[in-house]
């Protein structure tokens, strides 16, 4: 049935427990709280995780681009400038990752602690250009969505004034025919 060292083992067990105050559980909690914050802090700053992020938001910035250069052309200037710009980044981006990739076999621990920060720093302004640039091509793409939007509301409300007012017309004013009514006094 019931052995005595078990017997011993629960006893000695509820010994124990009863004997830590109820106040440290909170503590205990908020230990491990922090322990795991700092855990996932560390671990999303790791530059692996960044230059992975940095490679996704590449990809991202490419769609843009993509849509950019269908939608865009009017603004052919600046979406060089920006497609520049990205090239310029995701050269950084590239090189940056092989430092990174070289960094593991720098010796001294104090040689790789100022790799790896130099790298964060370079990955923090690469992120920086990278958003910038995000910014710049999705504000041209809505620009040119903009533009396509006001000239169909300029056709449709001329296509109504034609319906509505047939002398205020396109066609009635190609044609030589007066645009203004004539007010006889």
């Amino acid at each position: 049935m019931c052995d005595a060292s078990e017997i011993l083992q629960s006893s000695v067990l509820f010994w124990t427990l009863s004997r830590i105050p109820a106040t440290i559980f909170p503590y205990l909690a908020l230990g491990l709280l922090s322990t795991s914050f700092i855990i996932y802090t560390l671990h999303h700053n790791c530059p692996a995780v960044r230059v992975d992020q940095l490679k996704n938001g590449i990809t991202i910035v490419e769609e843009i681009l993509t849509n950019a250069k269908a939608n865009c052309m009017r603004d052919y200037f600046t979406l060089v400038k920006a497609e520049t710009q990205f090239l310029r980044t995701k050269l950084a981006v590239s090189r940056l990752h092989s430092r990174l990739l070289e960094a593991r076999n720098i010796p001294g621990w104090k040689n790789y602690l100022h790799g790896i920060f130099t790298i964060s720093r370079a990955l923090a302004i690469l992120e920086r250009e990278m958003r910038d640039t995000q910014t710049s091509l999705l504000v041209l793409i809505e620009a040119a969505y903009q533009r396509k939007l006001t000239g169909d509301i300029r056709e449709g409300q001329e296509i109504g004034d034609g319906v509505l007012h047939p002398q205020y017309s396109v066609r009635a004013r190609v044609r030589g025919q007066p645009t203004a009514p004539d007010y006889e006094v």
